[in-house]
């Protein structure tokens, strides 16, 4: 950019800026769309923090969902979930002690 261009293009936007204090109606213009503009630019500001937040956990989330789902997958392609629960509590007794403990605290019906 040539340096002419530059002073040139500062001179014309220091005459506005003079024509635009001058003037009360255009000096309530340029506030109100100052005021705009800021207003937009907070907005696309809070949207793109959002945005980036949500895809971070949502991405993990998503994995850590696809994971419990296929551990569900595979305990009940195993053979059954609570029957093998109630297989592994029979052969330790230690183990069904807590178990009924814990059913117990919560109002159900012991193993």
């Amino acid at each position: 950019m040539k340096i002419g261009s530059f002073v040139m293009g500062g001179l014309a936007g220091a005459a506005v800026v003079m024509m635009i204090q001058r003037n009360q109606m255009m000096s309530a213009v340029a506030a109100s769309v100052g005021h705009n503009l800021k207003h937009r630019m907070n907005d696309m500001k809070v949207d793109a923090i959002e945005k980036a937040l949500n895809m971070k956990f949502a991405s993990s989330f998503k994995r850590a969902t696809d994971s419990v789902s296929h551990k569900v997958q595979n305990s009940s392609s195993h053979g059954g979930g609570l029957d093998e629960i109630e297989k592994i509590v029979a052969q330790d007794p230690s183990v069904s002690h807590e178990v009924n403990a814990i059913l117990e605290q919560n109002g159900q019906q012991r193993i």
